[in-house]
């Protein structure tokens, strides 16, 4: 399976994992920046639009914690995530843990790969399981990924 979802491409590499890739016209260290500052992930990172999030809290170190939550401007719904760094490579690589509800953990590596002065960014989601990973799908998640890259790409070209 392969889709492209506003700009973004979602492919299914296993069957456990679900892989993300996009290519933004900023280097490696912009598109890096815009994944681990808080003040830019709350521009950009906010899934379908209408969404805000007003929690957004990085420790970028291995061993370091996440935590983001996401609600509608009129409290009618609001959901949380949070996680660990497990590595974290400047301007090439970030993995984490990704903890939603009930769900079992998830293990998310993003990668930024710089050529030319663009980016190309690839974030694989690794499930517990292939119902898992298509209960994950079923939930609308490769849109609002989609249209949050999307949103970055903006914010990129603001910066």
């Amino acid at each position: 399976m392969s889709t492209v979802k506003f700009g973004t491409t979602v492919t299914l590499p296993s069957d456990t994992e679900i892989a993300m890739t996009r290519t933004f016209d900023a280097p490696a260290s912009l598109v890096w920046k815009a994944f681990t500052d808080p003040a830019l992930l709350r521009r950009w990172l906010l899934g379908p639009d209408g969404w805000e999030m007003p929690i957004c809290e990085v420790d970028l170190r291995v061993g370091g914690k996440w935590r983001y939550g996401w609600a509608q401007p009129d409290g009618s719904s609001a959901f949380e995530m949070h996680g660990e760094y497990t590595e974290v490579t400047p301007h090439s690589r970030i993995v984490n843990t990704e903890i939603f509800e009930d769900n079992p953990p998830a293990l998310t590596t993003v990668t930024f790969v710089e050529e030319d002065g663009r980016t190309v960014m690839t974030s694989t989601m690794t499930l517990a399981s292939q119902e898992v990973r298509d209960a994950v799908l079923a939930t609308g998640m490769a849109d609002g990924a989609g249209r949050s890259y999307e949103r970055l790409g903006e914010v990129l070209d603001s910066l």
